[in-house]
């Protein structure tokens, strides 16, 4: 029989998971999945060359967004490496301060960081911290309509969450809580490459919208193989578990062979697809394409997450498989292909 699949454009219900023979030997996240050994401050570059720190410590913690960088002109590259730079440097007070005063005490540093750096007194705005994430935030808001308000929130959004169950009580309670993290690193930088003033910003940021919830969900799957080899806890919403019968101890001892898990896996990932569906239908009168072209670069970052939804349902959405931690070699030339089309 043949194997579930994300729904298509004519068809986006929810699909029942349908009996099949398995082929495939699987592997469980317990000896296969990598640790989160990257979560380390970068080394290179500094106050006296920020662009260095920051490109250093994109392309080793997000190398999908470094690879999506490339697509970025020239100087506006280094401000979005500074943007996601910023996201990486929050992320690690998440993953790597235990201490919640501590957690506290940074996540404040970021706080007077961007007072200063959005200061509109001068003698003010001239004294940014000496970290070279900050001096490249500076720059980009000296030449850029940039707002405050998405880099506050990716701040607020991280410190909140740090105190919060992995776990949420609902799939929606989960979006709601995360995905303005995703909105920040989509919706943020656009201003990099298109005026507010712009007639198009409207319809493009309701586009980036839909986005923002597909990044969200792809986050959700890939953060689950982590949670259960470094801190044995899943994140998988109450409701969810409990509409498939998942028992936690379960997953922890069989990964993808838990009863219920792939079910959970395919509503979760049918989620995702469903809003790329819908920011398809929303460029249908300019026939697929982003317009004004010039944006196409904020819109790359869907390439790697619907990259990552088509592998795990070829991998009968076993997020615990190992060819999910590999790197995919044809990740940039999807980028660049999609780049090249203009198209979402």
């Amino acid at each position: 029989m043949p194997k579930p699949s994300f729904p298509s454009l004519t068809q986006r219900s929810f699909l029942p998971r349908l009996p099949q023979t398995r082929i495939l030997r699987r592997t469980y996240a317990t000896s296969q999945t990598s640790k989160t050994s990257l979560n380390i401050p970068s080394t290179q570059g500094g106050p006296q060359a920020p662009l260095e720190y920051c490109s250093s410590l994109v392309q080793r913690l997000d190398p999908e967004a470094w690879l999506c960088s490339y697509f970025w002109p020239g100087r506006e590259r280094s401000w979005y490496l500074a943007w996601r730079a910023f996201n990486l440097e929050l992320h690690l007070i998440s993953t790597t301060i235990t201490q919640p005063a501590l957690a506290a005490i940074r996540f404040q540093f970021w706080r007077d960081a961007l007072k200063t750096i959005f200061s509109t007194d001068p003698d003010t705005a001239r004294k940014v911290p000496q970290h070279p994430v900050a001096l490249l935030l500076a720059d980009m808001k000296r030449n850029r309509p940039v707002q405050r308000y998405y880099l506050s929130q990716m701040i607020e959004t991280r410190a909140r969450t740090l105190s919060l169950p992995p776990a949420s009580p609902t799939l929606e309670s989960h979006l709601s809580t995360h995905t303005p993290l995703s909105t920040s690193l989509l919706l943020g930088p656009l201003p990099i490459l298109l005026p507010p003033s712009d007639q198009a910003s409207a319809h493009i940021s309701h586009t980036l919208s839909h986005l923002s919830t597909l990044l969200t969900t792809v986050s959700l799957l890939r953060t689950l193989p982590i949670l259960v080899s470094s801190k044995r806890q899943i994140n998988l919403p109450s409701d969810i578990c409990e509409k498939h019968r998942i028992i936690e101890e379960e997953v922890l001892r069989k990964g993808a062979e838990a009863q219920g898990f792939r079910d959970a896996a395919l509503e979760i990932g049918t989620r995702g697809m469903d809003e790329l569906i819908t920011a398809r239908r929303d460029l249908k009168e300019t026939e697929g394409k982003v317009k004004p072209g010039g944006v196409m670069p904020v819109f790359l970052s869907a390439v790697p997450a619907e990259n990552y939804l088509k592998k795990l349902e070829n991998l009968d959405f076993d997020v615990f498989h190992p060819d999910l931690q590999k790197h995919d070699w044809k990740l940039a030339p999807k980028i660049w292909w999609r780049y090249q089309s203009g198209k979402l």
